[in-house]
Order: structure tokens, then C-alpha cells, then sequence
């Protein structure tokens, strides 16, 4: 065998293996030449949804009369859902969306059946959506939080950026929320943990979640620190998957991203791996309350990566160096 074979063979060797390799990620964002095909926007007065060959990739709804913003379905490009809306055992759990617990010791976590409505209000004020040629989106919302009938005590910008899905499909979701403390200091607080003054086993939760697609078997959870499935439950870490074959047999994950000037960086995870509960979510309130002082303001930012197959642990790592250094707007 000549030299010249000898290096071509090598070439080709080494491009086989990169494109083996690439998954998720490996693309700059932005970079998705070819990879448009067959996309269209769906959009009404309480959602903005990608098509592809009619069926959802993604959901953003913004009803007024649900409060709390979320995105359902949450799929494979291919239509496949990853996430579940409103499961019988827990009404209030929303696909992908945000719901602080406790704000000065009211609950705006759980939701009657008969009104829907928390102990605490979550107000949607206003909405804009921007689709784009692309397929990129931007969602910005304007929230408040306050007791019945009472002003506002925190109130919350969100930024949301969707990216367009890739040529692997994935497709990101980056997701920044700022919030503000009215006239007096807020207490954002869980249901205590074990080994706390009536803590529970089940508490530490608030914040950013997902609950993943119903009739779904084989879980895996994997985090930056190579812990798997409950290992990673309550563990600090920069990023974790959550990946599952769904009831048509197809593999896909969601994975989170911690920003590493979020507080108490890097966040503390809450896990479920149970039938039918498969839930997780970046509970920076874990292991203990969060005091933002009056007119003060923090921000909360996370990308969200939606994944055919299982996670690449070092697919993940360079996906979330590319993320640590997005700068806040």
C-alpha cells in the first residue's frame, strides 16, 4: 500500500469517527444548514409551536387563565414527546415550566382541583413571541407574585431563546429570568428537607422542572459529575440528563444547564426515578431558604437541551463550556 492510500484511508478514518462522535453539540449554535427542511411556525393568541411535517417539535403556552407559562410537548424532531402535562397524581406539574414553593410562607406550588388557583397567585401580565425565518424563537413574559388580593412582592422578567434544531436534532432552549424584590425582603423557601424541623424525604423542590413522557421505561440519569440515576439526587453539579425510551420505542433526553454565576452555583439536583413520577429539576433552595432583600434583584439562567439518544458525557461538558460563557442580558 502506497503512502498516498495510506493517508487517505487515515482522512477518511478520522472524519467517520468525528461524525460518529459529533451527536449533539459538536456544530456551533447557529450552524444548522440543511436542517430547516419541512419546519413551519404555528402561532395563536396562547402559543407559539415549531411544526415539522405537522407534528410539534416544541410548545410554548402562555393562556392567561393557566398562570404559569410552560412548554409541552417537549419532542424529538420527529414528534416524538418527551414531557407530560398535568399527570393525574400531580395537576400542577407542567411539562417544562417554573413555579416557586414558598414565598413568605405562602405556597405557589400546588393548586386546588376545583379552582386551579395556589395559596399564592402567579400573575401572567404580558407576553411577546417572536418567531423567526430561522426558526429560532424569542418569548419574553412579565410575571408577579403576590397573595390574593394583596400588591406584588417579587416580580420576574423571563427571557426565553429557542434555538433552531440542529442537523443532529437537538435544539436548545435558553432560559433567563430576573427577579426583583418589591417594598419588603422576600423569603423564597421549600418543604424542608430530612433532618430539618418537620423536613420530609421528598422535600428540597422549587424552581425550573420537567416531567418526562408517560409510559416511558428504561431511565437513565447521568450528571457532570458521573454519578447515575439516584446517585445524583441532592448532589451538586453542573449540568445533569435525563434520557428514556419512550412508549414508541424511540431514546431521548432533556438535559439542564447550570450558569455558573446562578447562585449557589453549582445547583443541588432533585430527582425522581419512579413509575410513573420521572421528574428533575435545578433546586438551587435545596438545602436551605434563599433571602432577597428589599428592591434587589438575582437572576436565574439555565440552557435546555433536547436530545435524540443517550447522553454523551463529553457532548455534555462541551455543550455547557459553551454555555458558561453566554453573558446575561
Amino acid at each position: 500500500m502506497n503512502q498516498t492510500i495510506k493517508v487517505t484511508i487515515g482522512i477518511v478514518i478520522s472524519v467517520v469517527f468525528v461524525l460518529w462522535l459529533s451527536g449533539c453539540g459538536q456544530a456551533q449554535l447557529g450552524q444548522t444548514k440543511g436542517a430547516t427542511t419541512n419546519y413551519s411556525w404555528r402561532h395563536n393568541d396562547s402559543s407559539l409551536a415549531l411544526i415539522k411535517n405537522n407534528k410539534v417539535v416544541w410548545q410554548f403556552n402562555f393562556d392567561e387563565k393557566y398562570s404559569k407559562p410552560y412548554f409541552h410537548p417537549l419532542s424529538l424532531t420527529d414528534g416524538t414527546e418527551l414531557t407530560w402535562l398535568r399527570p393525574p397524581d400531580h395537576i400542577w406539574h407542567r411539562a417544562l415550566w417554573f413555579s416557586w414553593k414558598y414565598i413568605n410562607g405562602l405556597n405557589y406550588w400546588e393548586e386546588e382541583p376545583e379552582t386551579g388557583r395556589s395559596e399564592g397567585i402567579t400573575e401572567l401580565l404580558n407576553v411577546k413571541t417572536i418567531p423567526n425565518k430561522d426558526y429560532s424563537a424569542k418569548i419574553e413574559t412579565k410575571i408577579i407574585y403576590h397573595p390574593p388580593g394583596k400588591p406584588s412582592v417579587l416580580t420576574e422578567k423571563r427571557m426565553i431563546a429557542v434555538h433552531p434544531p440542529d442537523e443532529d436534532g437537538c435544539y436548545r432552549i435558553d432560559w433567563q429570568s430576573t427577579f426583583t424584590a418589591g417594598g419588603e425582603d422576600v423569603i423564597l423557601d421549600r418543604t424542608p428537607i430530612m433532618g430539618e424541623q418537620n423536613g420530609k424525604s421528598w422535600g428540597g423542590y422549587a424552581g425550573l422542572s420537567a416531567r418526562l413522557a408517560k409510559n416511558a421505561s428504561d431511565w437513565q440519569v447521568i450528571d457532570s459529575q458521573g454519578r447515575r440515576d439516584l446517585e445524583a439526587n441532592e448532589k451538586h453539579s453542573r449540568w445533569l440528563d435525563f434520557s428514556l425510551k419512550t412508549s414508541s420505542g424511540n431514546i431521548g433526553g432533556i438535559a439542564m444547564f447550570d450558569h455558573p454565576e446562578n447562585p449557589r452555583h453549582p445547583s443541588p439536583w432533585y430527582v425522581i426515578m419512579a413509575e410513573p413520577m420521572r421528574y428533575f429539576s435545578p433546586a438551587f433552595l435545596f438545602y436551605k431558604p434563599y433571602t432577597l432583600p428589599a428592591g434587589k434583584s438575582f437572576i436565574l439562567q439555565y440552557r435546555i437541551l433536547i436530545h435524540p439518544g443517550r447522553s454523551k458525557p463529553e457532548l455534555m461538558e462541551k455543550e455547557w463550556n459553551i454555555f458558561k460563557r453566554k453573558t446575561r442580558k
